[in-house]
């Protein structure tokens, strides 16, 4: 997913390779010590994305940060809506969980429309980054309880 410069797009471009498996290691270390990271499947199981939610900070405050990658082969399929769907009746179950926060890139129509969707409230606009990238970003929040 990361090396794919279509799903990387929005993020400043591809990781290179050779980051790959430095990422990797991070993000099975992440899910083993807080498992709210999941492969997104069709109804073939096959691999097209990921979704999860993970502890960040933003402006000094700890926030539970949610978001999604899908291979451009599988967009328009409903397969995110889906994923967005069960991460949040799944999320609303665990008392940790008070508001979902979502940075998608200002230019990201279709991560926009999810956020509004799923009733997502917009707070404004802000700078973000990924990796080295500075990226424009919306900061959208969604209050679980």
């Amino acid at each position: 997913m990361q090396t794919d410069p279509a799903v990387m797009s929005e993020l400043g471009g591809p990781v290179p390779h050779e980051e790959i498996p430095a990422a990797h290691r991070r993000r099975l270390d992440g899910v083993a010590n807080d498992p709210w990271w999941f492969v997104i499947v069709t109804e073939h199981d096959e691999s097209v994305g990921e979704i999860g939610i993970w502890e960040t900070d933003h402006d000094g405050s700890v926030v539970h940060e949610t978001g999604w990658t899908l291979l451009a082969a599988f967009h328009g399929r409903g397969l995110a809506t889906t994923a967005l769907g069960l991460l949040i009746d799944r999320a609303r179950g665990e008392p940790r969980f008070e508001r979902l926060h979502a940075f998608p890139g200002v230019s990201n129509a279709a991560s926009n429309a999810l956020c509004r969707k799923f009733g997502f409230e917009l707070l404004g606009e802000e700078d973000g980054g990924f990796r080295d990238a500075q990226l424009r970003v919306n900061h959208w929040v969604l209050t679980l309880r």
